[in-house]
Parts: C-alpha cells; structure tokens; sequence
C-alpha cells in the first residue's frame, strides 16, 4: 500500500530531471541572480499545485504509479500541499537523511512526510489509514529520529551560514563602506578646497568637521569606521575593519583624476580591484 523507497527515489530523480530542464530554459532567458528565485517559486508551484489536484502527484510519481495522501487517504489541499513543500526544506538540508528514514519506517514515511501529516502511497491502492488512538498519538508527536533529523537541520544551517552566508553578508558590508567612505571623501576633500582658498586659512589643516567626523589633530578627522587625512597634494581616507586595522586606504588628489585604492589585505583588494575611481 505505501510506496517504496524505491520507487519515491526514482520519482524524484525525473521531477529533478524536468527541474533541470526548466532552469536551463531559464538561465538563457533571466540574469544569473533572478533564475533562483524564479525556479523556486516554480517548484513550490509544481509540487503544490500537481499533489493537491485530482492526480495527487507530480509527474515523477505519475511515472511510478503512486500518489500523495494526506493521514488517513484524502487528497491534499492546496495549503496542505504547501505546506508539505516547506516541510521538504528540512530533508533537503539534512543531506536528504530524513528522506532515507523512510526505508526504516513500517509506513515508509519521510521526514517531510511526518511533519506534513501526509504519506505516499500506490496508486489504485486500498487505502486504510489504520489510526486508533494510540497511532493517532504516535502520529501526533515528533519521534526521536524526527527531533534527531530537526537537530541535524539546525547543525547543517548554522554551518551554512557560518561558511557562506556570513562571509558574503561581511562582503556586501565591506562594499556598503567603500561606497560610504568614497562619498564622505569626496564631500570633505571638496569643502575642504573651497575653505582652504579663503583668505587667512592654513591650508595644511582641516577648515571644519565635515559629514560627522572630529578633528583629531590638524590634519586628520575621526570618522565612523575610517579616517580622513590631509596631505600636502589631496586627502586620504583610510577605512578600517572591525579590529580597527586599516583595510584600505582612497586617495583625492586636489591636482584632478580618479580616485584611487590601495590595500595591503585580502579583502581591502578585492574591494580595491572592483574599485572604480571617481571625483
């Protein structure tokens, strides 16, 4: 009555199959960061809307003959198909361990299955959901090897965002003061020119405390994150990071020109090649 392992494994290999397919049509038609996004919302989509109509399965379990159900052999809502999608996000990212607990299961049921209260099962099959109390309250709590599988989630995310996510937030950020201190830079080194050509002004010295900044000395503000020196030919800002070593440094020539960036640090010149100079 319930589906093998086998056959669900096979169904998942076409529906990844037309997947593929469908992201390669779009890859030619969308930019790179939009075809993501996109093929999400067409798999949510697909699953959700295929195993909540009258043929209760996408097109990989119609290839194999089985169908989605929900606790006791009723077809899935919309929602409740919706749901079981979201629930699928778990056995994804558990290397597809909750998956495979299935093939230990006497009802062959995934992880996703147990969370979504739905089961998969032959098609034509004479279902009986079996449910006295007793079952109905096993079904109604997580099982050790479900809290086990949910543990692993959270241990497979928190990896993820350590290796991936915080890196390329920390990157983004990084490019979020770049174009900050080159701003701020350009303000200061401008205002600074017009102040210095007054009469009676010491141009070796900062006129004012421009966008924020405090004069530490003659020649140098304290800024948020960075500093603003003056030099005898322009004005350099010197951009630290979190541990206040200088990341990079900008310079402003009052002579004209672009801006320019040097750094002595991994991520102060990656910041400086995509760098591009500006007045």
């Amino acid at each position: 009555m319930y589906a093998s392992v086998w056959k669900r494994f096979f169904a998942f290999l076409i529906d990844a199959a037309v997947f593929a397919v469908i992201f390669w049509i779009l890859s030619q038609l969308l930019s790179g960061a939009t075809v993501p996004l996109v093929l999400l919302v067409i798999i949510w989509l697909y699953y959700a809307l295929l195993e909540s109509s009258p043929l209760q399965a996408s097109l990989g379990k119609i290839i194999m003959n089985i169908k989605v159900v929900d606790r006791r052999g009723r077809r899935l809502t919309f929602w409740q198909a919706t749901e079981r999608i979201l629930s699928k996000l778990i056995t994804n990212i558990t290397f597809y361990f909750g998956f495979f607990i299935a093939a230990f299961d006497k009802k062959k049921r995934t992880l996703h299955d147990r969370v979504s209260h739905s089961a998969v099962i032959v098609k034509n099959a004479d279902f009986n959901p079996d449910l006295d109390e007793e079952e109905e309250a096993e079904e109604a709590s997580l099982t050790l090897i479900t809290v086990v599988s949910i543990l692993l989630a959270l241990a497979f995310v928190t990896m993820l965002l350590g290796l991936v996510a915080l890196p390329q937030y920390q990157r983004t950020e990084r490019h979020i003061q770049l174009s900050r201190v080159l701003t701020s830079l350009g303000q200061a080194a401008r205002q600074q020119q017009r102040d210095a050509s007054l009469p009676g002004t010491d141009p070796r010295e900062w006129q004012g405390e421009y966008n924020g900044c405090k004069k530490i000395n003659p020649q140098k503000l304290s800024c948020k994150g960075y500093e603003l020196v003056l030099e005898p030919g322009g004005v350099t800002a010197q951009a630290r990071s979190n541990g206040m070593d200088i990341l990079y440094s900008l310079y402003y020539s009052f002579d004209g020109g672009p801006v320019t960036c040097q750094s002595d640090t991994a991520p102060g010149r990656e910041l400086c090649a995509s760098f591009t100079g500006a007045k």
